[in-house]
């Protein structure tokens, strides 16, 4: 019996999918507050649940692919919430939430699959750093349970943000390989960071950021041919691969001025982003929530084995003590780029993107909870018995459990039956008002008319200029068709249409068809210009998506298939290598 007893031990202590099982009963057991919470009753969830209606409306409804106007919304005006927010968030949880029979529940599976992923790619990548699964499993556990991930989850319902962390342990483990290691799984670099920008774009471009800084750590090692060659080949895939989100993005930031991209309106100004540091102490102790709604506090066990490094450190193997410096001080940085004490007035724009520089928290998380979990493994080995060493990382375990179900009960019961009302009641009633809507993807025009303007106009063709009589207007999602008569040479029509690149309107008069140029117009509409004097026509609008758009998903597509064989190929070669070797 105890020799069973002891191999059952051995067996969770060594082997790797003993470990894996554990992170996912872990991940599940950290997701249980999502059977008693709403989903509309986060910051972000109704945004969320709006664009999975939203991408359900245009698939249904014959929209063109890909879809990135949806129909119906904003007083049926048609809106866009897939050109700058990632695909990889929209598609996932959409396929989920038509399996389920809710979008709300697709959603509410989708959160506990990001943690049990980020858990299991942590454990590879300081599996892979300090060779060691006891470490590595230590690390995953932290990873999982840091306080800011349970806001990002719970509070916030941030998809983008908690997706981000599955994929940075991929970049760093494909940087730290492509370093320090045999270069086998230098591929990483590109499934992370793809992954990464399908997810947020945010989280993107911090990560980009820290793998800079840690480049410039280890510069001797990084500036050597092979090292660069793998480097240039993983970015082009990573630009290609990304093509359907890169390409679409950069043709409407040339189309028109959206609310997104401006740092006035997204309050993304250095001046706007030093507003929202928080104040050192938040991370020891805040009221249960401060004025952003979200609490900051690291908790008592992860400041406890940061601090137990000093001791840890003595005993620590040489072979890591420098990455174990280096994430002390990128997880400093991070702590430290959350604060007032940040000089984030004087940071270039792209920096302050990050809207709240409290969201570094999660690379903060990325970068000391391996610390936290190097620390435990080697305060342990000062205990020499292993039966008082057993007792020791229960009674820690144990304590953990405490703090983590204590930090999990501040997430309160919620009506779940909220959510289904609320998609019923969209379903019932899709033409929702824009001021029920995140307004960030609007053309900036109308923005800025949204209580003006935009309250006035009703759902139909408007004369700009000249002169026509508009007769028989039938429109249905984004979908439209009218007849003109008498209509002078020049008149410009305001349709009823958000400005977004990918109608195709045409003209039928006089036995012939012309497609008609759409520009924005005053107020953030499509508007065209009638070419000559017509007696009677008809005018014919959809949106198809352009060219452009499709022809960046075919890009992606390709490069996605490339980049498969590309892995399969070099893996070949690698194992050719050494078996000639």
């Amino acid at each position: 019996m105890k020799k069973i007893l002891g191999n059952a031990i051995e067996k969770i202590k060594t082997k790797r999918y003993m470990h894996y099982i554990f992170i996912i009963i872990i991940g599940l057991l950290i997701s249980i507050p999502f059977f008693w919470m709403q989903i509309f009753y986060t910051d972000d969830g109704k945004f969320h649940l709006l664009r999975l209606i939203g991408l359900d409306y245009s698939i249904e409804g014959g929209s063109s692919f890909p879809f990135l106007v949806f129909p119906f919304f904003c007083k049926n005006w048609g809106y866009s919430m897939m050109t700058f927010y990632p695909q990889l968030v929209t598609y996932i949880p959409y396929i989920l939430g038509i399996i389920a029979g809710s979008f709300a529940i697709g959603l509410k599976i989708f959160a506990p699959l990001t943690v049990i992923l980020s858990g299991i790619f942590m454990y590879n990548f300081i599996n892979e750093v300090t060779k060691n699964k006891g470490i590595a499993f230590l690390s995953a556990i932290f990873y999982m349970i840091f306080p800011y991930r349970f806001e990002c989850l719970f509070n916030r319902y941030a998809i983008g943000e908690f997706t981000a962390f599955v994929f940075i342990p991929i970049v760093f483990q494909g940087l730290y390989n492509l370093i320090h290691g045999d270069k086998k799984r230098h591929y990483y670099i590109a499934i992370g960071a793809i992954g990464l920008m399908l997810s947020h774009t945010i989280s993107t471009l911090y990560t980009a950021f820290f793998c800079l800084i840690y480049i410039l750590f280890n510069l001797k090692s990084f500036f050597k041919k092979d090292v660069i060659i793998k480097c240039v080949i993983n970015v082009i895939f990573i630009l290609l691969v990304t093509a359907l989100l890169l390409i679409p993005m950069l043709e409407f930031k040339m189309s028109a001025d959206y609310s997104i991209l401006e740092p006035g309106v997204m309050r993304t100004a250095p001046e706007n982003v030093s507003e929202k540091t928080i104040k050192p102490w938040q991370f020891l102790k805040d009221k249960e929530y401060d004025e952003n709604g979200v609490s900051f506090v690291l908790g008592i066990p992860f400041i406890t084995f940061c601090f137990l490094g000093l001791l840890a450190y003595q005993k620590m193997d040489k072979k890591y003590r420098d990455f174990y410096i280096t994430n002390i001080i990128l997880g400093i940085i991070s702590l430290y780029m959350c604060t007032n004490l940040f000089l984030w007035d004087f940071m270039p724009g792209f920096m302050c993107t990050v809207q709240y520089p409290w969201r570094l928290l999660g690379f903060a998380c990325f970068f000391l909870t391996p610390i936290c979990g190097i620390n435990f493994y080697y305060i342990m080995k000062y205990i020499s018995k292993d039966w008082l060493r057993t007792i020791a990382y229960i009674i820690v375990f144990v304590i953990i459990g405490i703090f983590t179900v204590s930090t999990l009960s501040r997430y309160k019961e919620t009506d779940t039956s909220k959510d289904e009302w609320y998609e019923q009641s969209i379903y019932a009633n899709p033409q929702i008002n824009y001021f029920s809507i995140n307004r960030d993807n609007l053309p900036l025009k109308a923005l800025l008319q949204q209580r003006e303007y935009l309250i006035e106009r009703d759902d139909k063709v408007k004369v700009v200029s000249g002169n026509a009589d508009i007769l028989n207007e039938n429109k249905y999602g984004l979908e439209l068709s009218f007849n003109i008569a008498n209509i002078s040479k020049n008149t410009n029509l305001e349709l009823p249409y958000f400005f977004y690149p990918g109608y195709t309107i045409t003209l039928k008069y006089d036995n012939q068809e012309i497609e008609l140029e759409a520009f924005e117009s005053e107020y953030g509409f499509l508007q065209i210009q009638i070419p000559e004097d017509i007696e009677e026509g008809q005018i014919n609008v959809k949106y198809t998506a352009t060219v452009l758009d499709k022809t960046a998903y075919a890009i992606s597509g390709i490069s996605l298939i490339s980049f498969i064989v590309y892995i399969f190929w070099y893996r070949k070669r690698y194992n050719q290598k050494l078996k000639n070797n």
